[in-house]
């Protein structure tokens, strides 16, 4: 027989849940909560589906870091120091924790032993390792969306309608279509991060009025057990607070380790848990009074504001903090074993991040941006069609109308911490000079959850004379949301990953014999590298943009990088470092010879080490750095190195639209390929002839759908 506390009606969190009827009660409990569970199970799997299909689809670049801080460090863990990936300063100054790129190293080791055991030709090796990151992620993807859907049901109620509109909001968001199957360390920063809030006791921040149920800790019970509850019909009345208990210690443990991991990973992130903690640790109250002055006839109204201790009990705040500090302690304990492997030394990323990104301002180099930044333009890039309902549900819950009924009070308090962290996250943030929008992008599920609640009370209320209107104007929001999808992930900056898929392509479809070297005059990681490479046998160069890490901050306005240096005048660069361009392979071989014997070793392709003497770096540059067999550039420039590689063997083999426009100067014009090799030029001049006699808006669309999908 259960126990009167759980035979109660569900308060808080689940007022507005569903009754069951008669003949629902009637059946066995098990079978009720077998149905319940392939509810939930059919949703994770199909969105899991749904993110598969979102990761494959994807063929636009978006930022260097979803592979230089993630799949070039895993490349590295997973095959070896000399497998030609790309280590950034970054892994050098021991500025990121290696527990992310340690798990896609261990999906790049599966899929490399599984190509073995399939005998994979080496077209099929590439996909398989081009794709098995995008699945990895996918699926951690899809966990952010269910969580997003569970933690809705925890607020509103299980089937409510602003449950499944949160569920809705996140599958139909263009950013998240965009972004969240990225490796990108932000999106398992986010997923963990929703996931540790559906964990969260959001009941432990509301004030104990004695009547709340509590286990024989303490600790007062969730008013929403979810799975516990169902165990508990099934079990004795002896069992029942054992059961409690145990749900309420490991949610709470799952919670914070998940959040430390999270804080690792991003430490930023430590100020969405330190938002949540003082809701629960202290709280305000204010009186007024009159205070009375000798030179003011009757004295005037001062309010006063005092901070004490609670909502949360004696005892759970106790917990709370011994269960941080515990969970604390083995996550940093458990990271210092993963970096001490991966950096052959003790040291603690997350402090030396905030070290050279905050105390010396180095993340400057990379971009300033105005206070201003994630009000203008994160909050309407993460949300893009549904900001209006966003901000409709910051203002409802920051400012509620009305005093929320007894049993809603709960849900009235969690969307009053998420709206408050929302606004106070970006605020704290917006102190730093460099901001980009993923740096909020954890926020996205809390700002989905508030959004639903207006979302769903304008479309999904009781039938009215508005119903067309409302139809026409959801029609608007998704066609609006696909044509964005549609547009960043097909269409926008498309010519990196297409680049780098055709010089792939050159392993397997060219007959000649010379090496397949690769120089990349683009701004710095302008393109993935050895986790699109693929192949051991593309070696590259490209340029670098380090940060004064050897300069004093006195001198950092005035100092420019490698590819500053070369777009202030690429031709005098070319001419200083490079020389005349070689008239064939075979001369260009010859160069490439001499330089492996100047230097004593074989031609990697790979820079030099980032260390604090500039000069050494320089000079350990200009050995690396010779002529190529393929030249890679932006369109922008290919007038001034079309005019200065005429008379050599370089001829146009290659030349990918990149989408209309770039807001980076040096990025636009699409991306063209050069080559020695006189096949693949005789192979594009026809392409081109065949093109232009196609011409019209039939050359465009042929010349537009061959870039979507050459990759």
């Amino acid at each position: 027989m259960a126990s009167p506390a759980l035979s109660q009606a569900s308060t808080a969190f689940e007022s507005d849940a569903p009754q069951f009827h008669e003949h629902e009660k009637s059946q066995p409990r098990a079978l009720q909560h077998v149905k319940e569970a392939a509810t939930s199970q059919d949703i994770l799997l199909f969105l899991i589906a749904f993110r598969i299909l979102n990761a494959l689809s994807i063929r636009t670049f978006f930022q260097p870091d979803e592979y230089f801080q993630s799949l070039e460090p895993a490349w590295e863990i997973a095959f070896g120091p000399n497998s030609g990936a790309w280590i950034t300063w970054e892994w050098k100054n021991q500025l990121r924790s290696a527990i992310h790129p340690t798990l896609f190293a261990g999906v790049y080791w599966v899929s490399a032993e599984l190509s073995k055991l399939l005998q994979l030709t080496p077209y099929n090796h590439a996909e398989l390792l081009l794709a098995a990151p995008k699945m990895t992620q996918a699926v951690i993807a899809a966990f952010a969306d269910y969580y997003t859907w569970r933690l809705g049901e925890r607020m509103y109620g299980r089937g409510s309608n602003e449950a499944w509109a949160a569920l809705f909001l996140t599958a139909v968001s263009p950013w998240q279509w965009f972004v969240s199957t990225r490796t990108l360390s932000n999106c398992l920063e986010t997923t963990l991060t929703i996931v540790a809030m559906h964990q969260w006791p959001w009941h432990w921040s509301l004030d104990a009025t004695g009547d709340e149920g509590t286990d024989k800790y303490g600790l007062r019970e969730d008013p929403q057990p979810d799975q516990v509850r169902e165990l508990a019909k099934c079990v004795s009345e002896k069992d029942e607070v054992v059961i409690r208990a145990r749900s309420m210690a490991y949610r709470l443990c799952r919670c914070l380790l998940l959040a430390a991991v999270a804080c690792v990973l991003r430490p930023t992130n430590i100020l969405i848990w330190i938002c949540l903690a003082c809701f629960s640790l202290w709280k305000s109250s204010s009186r007024g009074q009159i205070l009375k002055l000798p030179q003011i006839e009757g004295g005037f109204w001062v309010n006063i504001t005092s901070i004490a201790h609670g909502p949360a009990t004696r005892r759970e705040r106790m917990v709370l903090v011994l269960e941080a500090v515990v969970c604390g302690f083995l996550v940093l304990a458990s990271s210092a074993i993963v970096d001490r492997l991966y950096y052959q030394q003790w040291t603690f990323p997350p402090l030396r991040f905030l070290y050279f990104n905050l105390a010396r301002s180095l993340s400057v180099h990379y971009g300033r941006n105005g206070w201003h930044y994630y009000l203008t333009q994160g909050y309407p890039l993460l949300l893009t069609t549904f900001l209006p309902f966003a901000l409709a549900g910051l203002y409802q819950s920051l400012f509620p109308q009305d005093s929320p009924p007894t049993q809603a009070l709960l849900t009235a308090n969690v969307k009053r911490q998420l709206a408050t962290t929302s606004i106070l996250v970006p605020f704290t943030l917006s102190f730093i000079s460099h901001k980009e929008v993923r740096f909020i992008y954890p926020l996205l599920p809390p700002l989905h959850l508030l959004s639903a609640a207006p979302f769903a009370t304008y479309f999904f209320s009781t039938p009215s004379k508005h119903t067309t209107r409302k139809r026409l104007l959801l029609t608007l929001i998704l066609t609006t949301n696909l044509l964005l999808a549609i547009f960043a992930t097909t269409l926008y900056q498309q010519a990196p990953l297409n680049t780098l898929a055709y010089l792939r392509s050159r392993t397997t479809t060219t007959t000649n014999t010379h090496p397949k070297t690769i120089a990349f005059l683009t701004p710095c990681h302008s393109t993935p590298w050895r986790s699109h490479l693929i192949h051991p046998s593309l070696k590259a160069w490209a340029l670098t943009c380090e940060p004064p890490l050897h300069l004093p901050p006195s001198h950092h306005p005035t100092y420019l990088d490698e590819a500053d240096l070369f777009y202030h005048s690429p031709t005098h660069w070319l001419a200083q470092h490079l020389g005349r361009a070689p008239k064939n392979s075979n001369e260009q071989q010859l160069r490439l010879s001499a330089l492996e014997t100047a230097t004593g070793v074989a031609w990697d392709g790979k820079g030099a080490d980032v260390d604090e003497k500039g000069r050494e770096r320089e000079k350990e540059r200009e050995r690396k750095m010779a002529w190529t067999g393929y030249l890679v550039a932006f369109g922008q420039l290919e007038g001034e190195l079309g005019r200065y590689l005429r008379g050599s063997g370089y001829g146009v083999c290659w030349r990918g639209w990149n989408g209309w426009g770039h807001e980076d100067w040096r990025r636009r014009g699409g991306m063209v390929v050069w080559c020695l090799d006189e096949g693949e030029k005789r192979a594009w001049r026809d392409e081109e002839r065949e093109r232009g006699e196609m011409g019209g808006w039939k050359g465009f669309v042929g010349k537009m759908m061959r870039g979507m999908w050459s990759s």
